[in-house]
């Protein structure tokens, strides 16, 4: 506790050279009471954030969920999210809303988190901050975009695809086979059955849209080319038969847990990956790396993006790894230009023949001294010429001082 007080006390002393010393000082309790007022405004925002999260679940979920389900529809599975516990589809939907909400109500819960730490901080220290945080927010949110609008169709489509080429393995058995299990249906019960193209199998119309009008006490089968489903109609319900690629060996089973944690990882994976230029301009800026060293390391640097994109790339051909590692490339670009500018930037202000030149204006109250805003006096006579060495003027003969003598 009491090096918690050494550090705020220390934070809050005046800054004679930088021109800070006008802020005030906040003690231990102060703190403790703005901590709180920004917790209860940011459990405020929260809540209605939350509130409006689950106000619009449904928009949201599908959202969320549309890309996963095109990709079962198109594989040839059920477009349907599976779960396990009684309640599962009730909390995950819940779940879903306040996650959603959270995320809306961030922008407001960072402000007063920063409205927080601002209040130990010096004016140059909050203008490096706002300096990077519009910028970052927005290659974050690129991030994001580019992710989830162009990278998971892909990578959603891979893995359907995926189990189709890993086909079912042969289940006729050998001899030594047969005689654990015995004939199976290949028996004598069985050989007077037709072969199938011998048969005469029954035809399902396929529909591209579901029949609406249906005759009574009967049932009614057809396929929907659009959702690749085939459906029954009995009664007066309507249902699905769940289909899925008969040669393939695996058959996702779709969880709602599972897909939404699998988003959300990947999302921010991709978000940090865009803040490689805000990075690298920060170490230049305060000299940890310079610009001509990281184009210097630009082989190492194209090679570890490559080996990232193979990394993250959902499919093996090259489209899908150039549409990862071009992005990335690129960012890493625009982060040498970002890094020139600023070393161009830092050595303009050091250099003194470039502060010769430029243009004059007045001394602000920051550029005093630290000593000069509390002395007062006439100026310095220092630097003024000495009027002894001056030459006297004509109309005071012998150098004697008339100026007590009235005009």
């Amino acid at each position: 506790m009491a090096l918690w007080r050494e550090f705020l006390r220390n934070r809050r002393q005046p800054n004679v050279s930088g021109g800070d010393g006008d802020l005030p000082v906040m003690s231990f309790g102060d703190h403790l009471d703005e901590l709180r007022r920004r917790l209860i405004y940011a459990l405020l925002g929260s809540s209605i954030g939350v509130a409006l999260g689950l106000y619009y679940a449904d928009n949201i979920i599908n959202f969320l969920y549309q890309p996963y389900l095109l990709a079962l529809r198109w594989g040839g599975y059920p477009p349907h999210l599976s779960y396990f516990k009684p309640a599962g589809s009730l909390i995950l939907y819940l779940m879903t809303g306040m996650k959603a909400g959270l995320v809306l109500a961030s922008p407001w819960i960072i402000y007063q988190f920063w409205k927080f730490i601002a209040a130990g901080l010096y004016r140059r220290e909050r203008v490096v901050v706002y300096r990077y945080i519009g910028p970052s927010i927005l290659l974050f949110a690129l991030g994001v975009a580019f992710f989830f609008f162009l990278v998971l169709p892909f990578m959603l489509k891979f893995f359907m695809q995926f189990n189709h080429e890993v086909r079912m393995p042969s289940l006729a058995p050998n001899a030594w086979e047969r005689v654990i299990y015995g004939g199976g249906l290949a028996s004598k019960s069985t050989a007077h059955l037709p072969a199938g193209d011998a048969a005469k199998l029954p035809r399902i119309p396929i529909v591209r849209r579901d029949p609406t009008h249906f005759p009574a006490h009967k049932a009614v089968l057809w396929f929907n080319a659009v959702d690749n489903q085939l459906r029954l109609h009995v009664g007066s319900h309507t249902l699905e038969i769940n289909t899925q690629p008969a040669n393939a060996l695996f058959t996702p089973i779709p969880m709602l847990h599972d897909y939404l944690s699998f988003v959300l990882v990947m999302c921010l994976v991709f978000g940090l990956s865009f803040e490689v230029p805000m990075v690298m301009m920060i170490l230049t800026q305060i000299g940890v790396v310079s610009a001509p060293q990281f184009r210097s390391f630009w082989r190492f640097a194209v090679l570890a993006l490559a080996i990232l994109s193979i990394l993250l790339a959902p499919t093996p051909d090259v489209v899908t790894f150039l549409s990862i590692f071009v992005p990335l490339l690129a960012l890493y670009l625009l982060g040498l230009a970002l890094c020139g500018l600023v070393e161009r930037k830092t050595q303009r202000r050091d250099d003194p023949r470039d502060q010769e030149n430029q243009p004059w204006r007045p001394a602000a109250e920051n550029d005093h001294p630290a000593e000069s805003p509390h002395q007062e006096g006439p100026p310095d006579q220092s630097d003024q010429p000495d009027r002894r060495d001056q030459p006297k003027p004509p109309d005071q003969p012998g150098g004697r001082e008339d100026s007590d003598d009235p005009a």
